[in-house]
């Protein structure tokens, strides 16, 4: 066959497939949703949100654990290391599990082609599979094969535009952040498993995967049968799909010719493109590089330096009890300021009390406090910095047109990395030559401080945004 019998059959198989999906969506929009759908899907949001949020603090708070077993009391390619040794270098191996990251934007501008739903079920399921192999995990090898699952599908923000799109955008911030601290009230989940599986015995740490993994499956169970696509999506994509396909086909290839950025199309090469064409996204992806680098800092070392102090595994448990309800609280709370205040204001304010929790932090596992009260002030820094972050991807969401949104997201969720990765060097490096609480302290205050300012100056306000008028 010649290349153009090769062409037109790709085209008719193009065309047969979005004639498909255009015949779903409009009897999907014709059909409507039913009585009490939009109940139905914020309990299905914050199902998937609690999973999301265990999955995100799982590993995290186990850390010292693993460490311990696969570094310390056994030999890891011949050699035993110390405690901080065998945390940098799970920490360096750590790092190519988040190459699978740079895939991650090109799987979540697929929502932008075959829906949110699709993309809503799949990473539901992945991550209900990454924990279920981490608790049957049997070396190190499995352990980081669960791990990679997990750090691919965790964190993949289609919850968070099926708020944005389906949410009264007078209201979207409040229901925002009543989800996600609804999720993160479900965090003490783990510090509950913990206290009834592990006790007092450090060894025990895989137990605590299997709850989450099976609240997974039947996540995804109730997604696939309650849940349906967002009305802005179904909108959207109707009218695209609805253009004769040459006509689409012409328009992209004339912008091909022009080197215009196609705004009006999906990928996420598309989404960065569109981020660096505008002054004001710009700007705000800069100071989100920046505000990220702190990230390792922030999310992944804090149990280990409970650990590395001298906190028996029952004190730390104790303290991890704290974590979530003051996270939870602050996180609610987060949403009236924005709704009231504006983004900014949520933002810069929270970026201001994630650096005073963790110096308090950090002074509280030195000087012996009361693990209750370690654990509320790392509840603090921590619910800070991811409050301060969702808004930066909330502004983002905030500032693109609907057809390139989740395009968008990708885009941002790559750029990213590149603060990611720098945070990590920092802080494997560190802990090499330093204490792993003051290095992980100098990176976030620095980071955080940097990104703050820059954002507060650079960026403009989003707040009460009309996501549908967004050209």
């Amino acid at each position: 066959m010649n290349k153009k019998g090769e062409w037109n059959m790709n085209t008719e198989k193009i065309k047969s497939r979005e004639n498909n999906q255009l015949t779903r969506l409009n009897k999907t929009k014709a059909k409507g949703n039913y009585k009490g759908y939009f109940f139905v899907l914020l309990c299905l949001i914050a199902i998937v949100n609690i999973l999301d949020e265990v999955t995100s603090n799982l590993t995290v708070t186990v850390q010292s654990s693993f460490v311990t077993e696969f570094f310390v009391n056994n030999p890891f390619m011949g050699k035993f290391y110390t405690f901080q040794e065998g945390l940098a270098l799970h920490s360096t191996v750590g790092v190519f599990t988040y190459v699978l990251g740079l895939i991650t934007p090109f799987y979540k501008a697929l929502a932008d082609k075959w829906g949110r739903k699709p993309l809503f079920v799949l990473s539901t399921l992945g991550m209900a599979m990454g924990l279920l192999v981490i608790h049957l995990s049997t070396s190190y090898i499995m352990f980081l094969v669960g791990f990679a699952i997990i750090s691919f599908f965790m964190g993949h923000d289609i919850q968070i535009i099926y708020i944005l799109e389906e949410a009264p955008h007078k209201h979207r911030a409040k229901i925002y952040s009543f989800l996600k601290s609804f999720g993160i009230l479900g965090v003490i989940l783990i510090p509950t498993l913990r206290d009834m599986l592990m006790g007092d015995d450090a060894t025990r740490w895989r137990e605590i995967f299997l709850v989450p993994a099976v609240l997974g499956f039947i996540a995804v169970l109730l997604v696939i049968l309650f849940a349906k696509d967002t009305k802005v999506f179904i909108s959207e994509r109707i009218a695209y799909l609805s253009r004769p396909f040459e006509e689409r086909q012409a328009e992209k290839e004339l912008q091909k010719q022009q080197k215009q950025a196609q705004r009006n199309q999906s990928g996420v090469f598309n989404g960065i493109k569109y981020i660096f064409s505008n002054k004001d996204t710009k700007m705000l992806i800069i100071s989100h590089i920046i505000f990220d680098s702190a990230m390792p800092a922030i999310a992944l070392y804090f149990e280990s330096s409970m650990h590395k102090v001298g906190m028996s595994t029952s004190d730390i448990t104790k303290a991890l009890f704290m974590v979530p309800v003051v996270y939870a609280t602050i996180t609610f709370l987060s949403g009236f300021v924005a709704d009231k205040l504006g983004r900014k204001v949520t933002v810069t304010g929270f970026s201001t009390t994630c650096v005073i929790g963790y110096s308090l932090f950090v002074a509280g596992i030195l000087l012996g406090w009361n693990p209750y009260l370690i654990g509320a002030f790392a509840g603090l820094y921590q619910g800070s910095y991811w409050i301060g972050r969702d808004y930066m991807n909330v502004m983002m969401t905030e500032k693109v047109p609907t057809d390139i949104r989740a395009s968008v997201v990708g885009g941002e969720g790559l750029l990213v990395i590149i603060g990611l990765v720098v945070g990590y060097a920092l802080a494997v490096v560190g802990m090499l030559f330093f204490p792993i609480w003051w290095v992980c302290l100098a990176i976030s205050v620095v980071a955080v401080s940097v990104a703050a300012v820059m954002f507060t100056l650079k960026v403009k306000e989003t707040k009460g945004v009309n996501l549908d008028e967004i050209e």
